[in-house]
């Protein structure tokens, strides 16, 4: 643990001493906790019950993954997804709250879109419970009704910050009376994380689909979430990032039947990079490639916005996209 942070060091201390091992390798992994480590950590029969203590207790974890220069508040939240069948368990998700420095506040990613980001850039087609260090405000519940399992998501939340086993759970709808989501556009099908809205086949307009980053990019944009059409075509649109250790991740746009919640496919990739790259790995971005299909919702000066913001000195490589 040499190269842990005291606040780290100080996090792990905290935890019961049967959780420690497993959770502490996740500063040098990724942020997650796989299914079998959920498993063997809650038993065989584990439950979402006892399954959401151990999310309450990853909470500090995921806090230590924010990236906040702007307000200094560290929020985390743990998303749980889908249950392997017949056992219960399911693979935890961390998210933190991710902000940029000079660029306008509407831009920050939430902890709770940073975890459902992570899930669903991990293969997950759902989640089931969401764990949050704080009550979701009026965003990210509009952002979490997008979801297909919306109607099933439990929210949980602490009852007592000196004890992280005692909690709150509750319907997400019940957060969020007389909703608007995808269902009440007419002729949307929509769900974000469903598989089946994710599978759009796009051919490059120019660009070699053999450069690593840009096919990265292009499956990003494959599997983006966008069913709102503009007056030209869906906005599917997806981001590469390389970064200097020659690390690549994707980012996909995931849109909102109320609009703003939408994540852009950037916030999407340097969020997803923040949370799986190793807490001491290079998160210096060296390459930043958008493909999308153009519309009147393009993603490009708002991407270049913001990478200018993180990565000053770094050009986006713009490619458009048709569907066929």
């Amino acid at each position: 643990m040499n190269d842990r942070t005291p606040e780290w060091k100080k996090t792990i201390g905290n935890l019961p001493q049967h959780l420690q091992a497993d959770i502490d390798r996740i500063w040098d992994t990724k942020g997650c906790l796989p299914a079998e480590v959920v498993g063997r950590i809650a038993g065989a029969s584990a439950s979402l019950a006892n399954i959401g203590a151990l999310m309450m207790q990853l909470l500090p974890v995921a806090q230590n993954f924010a990236v906040v220069p702007v307000s200094g508040f560290r929020v985390g939240a743990v998303a749980a997804g889908m249950p392997i069948p017949g056992t219960g368990w399911c693979s935890l998700y961390l998210g933190a709250n991710f902000e940029f420095g000079n660029v306008a506040l509407s831009f920050s990613v939430h902890a709770e879109q940073s975890a459902t980001n992570n899930a669903w850039l991990s293969g997950e087609p759902g989640i089931q419970a969401l764990a949050i260090s704080a009550a979701p405000c009026g965003y990210c519940r509009q952002f979490l009704y997008e979801l297909i399992t919306a109607k099933q998501l439990s929210i949980l939340l602490p009852n007592n910050p000196n004890n992280p086993l005692s909690y709150s759970s509750a319907p997400l709808t019940t957060f969020l009376p007389d909703p608007f989501g995808p269902n009440d556009i007419p002729g949307v099908t929509g769900g974000l994380m469903n598989p089946k809205l994710g599978n759009h086949n796009l051919v490059l307009n120019s660009g070699s689909p053999t450069d690593p980053v840009i096919a990265v990019a292009l499956a990003a944009a494959r599997a983006s979430y966008a069913p709102y059409p503009t007056p030209q075509a869906y906005g599917y649109a997806g981001v590469a990032v390389q970064l200097a250790d020659a690390s690549i991740y994707p980012g996909r746009n995931a849109e909102n039947a109320a609009y703003n919640p939408s994540l852009s496919p950037l916030e999407s990739a340097l969020s997803f990079m923040n949370m799986n790259q190793p807490q001491n790995g290079t998160r210096v971005v060296t390459r930043c490639v958008l493909v999308e299909v153009p519309t009147l919702s393009s993603q490009l000066s708002a991407t270049q916005a913001v990478l200018a913001a993180y990565a000053p000195g770094v050009t986006l490589e713009y490619y458009t996209a048709t569907v066929v």
